[in-house]
């Protein structure tokens, strides 16, 4: 283990969930599991919900602000943000397809929970020992934000952010990204989770600091292979994320009734979608004898990891409009485990016709079926071929050691 001195430095680090929601769990805990051998840790959760549902390991602390204030509170405060400078030069902004009154709004409430952070930050005395503490925000949203308000008086702080995808593209937002021009120039380092992002970036908010902007992929454990396919069963398909519109789980639906020949297909995750999308699957898969399907919701990741362990799977499956650089992915190569993807994000930096199959960015229930019938068609050496790609893909840019060995180091340095 490296450390650069005998004291270990700070690492104040915001979230928006985790620990006392799920949230950023998946993610953050193999980042966790490295970065602190490195710092000593305090998390900072902006979650809505009081009760923490998760104890952190690694005797890391936690604390927490419910951003829930009073409408009076909320109302005193814009007043007084309309007569900002930082106020009117996001307002002056380009945010075209957002309406004034709108616009004007999001600004507001983005400048209040960000202060509103701040001040919570300082009364917790995070920034307290500024010269020995890196403050990093898990999202580049308003707890970057946070830390640069603060920083505007003490210019020797060292902010580090990730960005991901809610928190980098402006189709995401209502108004688009707010803030990002005026917080470039104060953050020392930007972990892009994509070079896809990257590029994003440079190409609507960057300004002149590209020193700070660096790809720093996620990545996900060792938990062994998957079982080898036994003779004689139905192909076995599997996918996992929310069941929202964003995710459009209901084209897999179709896609898999056009399907002719044995099919499993197991979906994890749960969401607002879910109902409407069980549905389907009666209306559209019960009344195929050669279809079997199971839609649980929700799972905790352990039982993720256990269905991988105990059940061979043939083909990873996601139709989702838009993504960073899916950790799902990550782990299905984890079990060599091969992925059929849409072209979205930053999605074709990891698969390709060596590892996969790539779905047009919109594509058709009959596209993706096609794309099923090709995978179940292939020989057995070329499905052998796609998975052992898979898991070499995986060691090589995501495993989580590595990858967050070099973060926890670039954040060390700074």
């Amino acid at each position: 283990m490296y450390r650069k001195a005998t004291v270990m430095k700070n690492l104040c680090v915001i979230t928006d969930h985790y620990p006392y929601t799920r949230g950023e769990l998946p993610f953050i805990l193999p980042e966790l599991a490295v970065t602190h051998q490195y710092f000593k840790i305090h998390l900072y959760s902006q979650d809505r919900q009081n009760k923490q549902e998760y104890v952190p390991p690694y005797g890391i602390a936690a604390s927490h602000l419910n951003l829930t204030p009073s409408k009076m509170k909320k109302l005193l405060s814009y007043f007084r943000y309309s007569s900002q400078k930082i106020y009117r030069d996001e307002i002056n902004m380009s945010h075209p397809d957002c309406p004034k009154d709108k616009l004007k709004a999001e600004v507001r409430n983005f400048l209040f929970n960000a202060e509103t952070l701040r001040c919570w930050l300082e009364k917790e005395g995070c920034f307290s020992d500024i010269s020995n503490t890196v403050y990093y925000s898990f999202w580049y949203s308003t707890g970057t934000m946070a830390f640069v308000l603060e920083k505007q008086k003490h210019p020797e702080m060292k902010i580090a952010t990730r960005a991901h995808g809610y928190d980098l593209y402006n189709e995401r937002q209502p108004c688009g990204q707010l803030f990002k021009s005026f917080m470039d120039s104060y953050i020392d380092l930007i972990g892009f989770i994509s070079r896809t992002g990257r590029k994003y970036y440079l190409n609507h908010f960057a300004t002149h600091n590209k020193e700070a902007y660096k790809v720093y992929y996620l990545g996900v454990p060792d938990h062994g292979l998957n079982p080898p396919k036994e003779q004689n069963v139905p192909m076995q398909l599997f996918s996992c994320s929310n069941v929202i519109p964003l995710k459009r789980v209901e084209l897999l639906v179709q896609a898999i009734s056009r399907l002719e020949f044995p099919v499993h297909w197991y979906h994890a995750g749960g969401g607002e979608s879910l109902e409407k999308v069980k549905t389907l699957c009666h209306s559209l898969l019960d009344g195929k004898k050669n279809i079997q399907w199971e839609m649980p919701g929700a799972i905790p990741n352990e039982d993720v990891v256990r269905y991988y362990q105990q059940h061979h799977v043939d083909l990873f499956l996601t139709a989702s409009q838009t993504e960073g650089l899916p950790v799902s992915i990550m782990e299905a190569y984890s079990y060599g485990i091969p992925v059929a993807a849409t072209a979205v994000g930053g999605i074709p930096e990891m698969v390709n016709s060596g590892t996969g199959y790539l779905f047009s960015a919109n594509p058709s229930p009959q596209e993706i079926a096609e794309v099923l019938c090709q995978h179940y068609a292939a020989s057995t050496t070329q499905r052998a071929s796609l998975s052992s790609n898979a898991r070499q893909l995986w060691f090589n840019s995501f495993h989580d050691k590595k990858n967050h060995e070099k973060f926890a180091k670039a954040l060390l340095n700074l």
